[in-house]
C-alpha cells in the first residue's frame, strides 16, 4: 500500500479527502492528518509517506515553503490541492517539482484520476514495490478498434481531461487532431451517442453534480460554474437545469429529484 498524508487546516476538507481515498480501489492508506506544515513535518519524522496531498493557504508556514523543506528532507511526491487557482502558485508549484496542482473542490472522479496516475508513477519510482494489476480499473476506458474509433477514444480522453477549461470548444479540438470539426462530431454521434457539444456539457454537469452531492462542500455557484468550464454562471444554471430538472442550488439542497 502507498502512504498518504494529508495536510490542511481545515478538518472538512481532510475528512473528505480521506473519505475519497479509502473508498477508491486503488492501494493508498492515508496514514496521517495535520492541521498545519508543523505538524505534518513533526509526523513525516516518525513515518515515511509516499504521497503527501498539501493545501497551500496554513497558518504560520504555508504549504509552498512547506515543500521547499520537504524536498531537502524526504522524497515524498507532493500534490497541491489548493483553494486558489492562482498562476503565481502554479508556478512556484512546477519549480518545486510538484507532481499536480488541483482546485478544492475535487470531484470524487477527478481524485480517482489523480490516484490512478500516481499509483503509475509510484510503481515507476520503486519497481521494487509493483503490485499485480487489478481484473477491472474504475477509470480504464473501453478498448476501440476499427477505422475512427481510436479517434473519439483520444478525442474523449482530451475532453476529459480539459473539461475545466472554458476555451474548450470543438474547432479547437478539431484541430488539434487535424480533422473537420462537423466530421468530429459526427463520429463522436454514431460511436457514443453523443455529439461533442452534448459529450462535454454532461460531463460538465455530471462533475457538478458530484461536488453538490459532496456534504464537505459549500462551494458558490458560481465558482462551481467556473470550476467545471462555464464562463457565466446564469447559462451554466440554465444549462443544468435543462440536464437535471433542477437548479443547482436547488439540487444541493436535496429538494425532490435531487
Amino acid at each position: 500500500m502507498w502512504k498518504i498524508v494529508i495536510v490542511d487546516d481545515e478538518k472538512i476538507i481532510r475528512r473528505g479527502l480521506k473519505q475519497y481515498i479509502e473508498e477508491s480501489s486503488y492501494p493508498f492508506e492515508v496514514i496521517g492528518e495535520a492541521k498545519s506544515a508543523g505538524e505534518a513535518l513533526q509526523q513525516l519524522e516518525n513515518a515515511q509517506a509516499d504521497v503527501c496531498l498539501v493545501d497551500i493557504n496554513m497558518p504560520n508556514m504555508n504549504g509552498l515553503d512547506m515543500i521547499s523543506l520537504m524536498k531537502e528532507r524526504y522524497s515524498s511526491v507532493v500534490v497541491i490541492v489548493s483553494g486558489y487557482d492562482n498562476f503565481e502558485y502554479a508556478r512556484q508549484a512546477v519549480q518545486l517539482q510538484a507532481f499536480d496542482y488541483v482546485l478544492k473542490p475535487v470531484p470524487k472522479s477527478d481524485l480517482n484520476k489523480l490516484l490512478f496516475r500516481l499509483d503509475e508513477h509510484l510503481q515507476m519510482k520503486y519497481p521494487e514495490r509493483r503490485h499485480s494489476r487489478r481484473e477491472t480499473k474504475e477509470l480504464e476506458q473501453p478498448t476501440f478498434t476499427g477505422d475512427g474509433t481510436v479517434l473519439v477514444n483520444k478525442v474523449t480522453e482530451y475532453i476529459n481531461d480539459h473539461y475545466q477549461d472554458p476555451e474548450l470548444s470543438i474547432s479547437r479540438v478539431a484541430s488539434l487532431f487535424h480533422i473537420n470539426p462537423t466530421y468530429l462530431s459526427k463520429r463522436m454521434k454514431q460511436e457514443i451517442g453523443l455529439s461533442f457539444l452534448d459529450y462535454v456539457t454532461e460531463l460538465r454537469i455530471a462533475k457538478a453534480k458530484e461536488i453538490l452531492d459532496d456534504v464537505t462542500s459549500n462551494i458558490k455557484i458560481g465558482n462551481l460554474a467556473i470550476k467545471v468550464g462555464y464562463k457565466s454562471q446564469y447559462y451554466f444554471s440554465r444549462v443544468f437545469k435543462n440536464r437535471v430538472g433542477l437548479s443547482p442550488l436547488d439540487y444541493k439542497k436535496g429538494y425532490p429529484g435531487g
